[in-house]
């Protein structure tokens, strides 16, 4: 039995695993840049909700405030 190794078939299975974990880097990479994608524009909506929000809060505050001091004025 021959103990050496066939150069091309080594080199053809080294080629082969090597292109088999490339193509799964690359899904793996294109599968984060998606999640921080969607993270930032979830992230985005949620900020110019709570920006929303705040402006209602501030305008209720404002109009207690004005009918407060037009109660003491009358």
């Amino acid at each position: 039995m021959n103990s050496e190794v066939d150069v091309n078939v080594l080199v053809s299975l080294y080629n082969q695993k090597l292109s088999t974990l490339t193509n799964q880097n690359v899904l793996l990479e294109a599968k984060l840049q998606t999640l921080m994608k969607e993270y930032e524009e979830e992230k985005n909506l949620l900020l110019i909700k709570i920006a929303g929000l705040e402006k209602d809060q501030q305008s209720k505050s404002r109009k207690k405030s004005d009918d407060y001091h037009q109660a003491e004025v009358g």
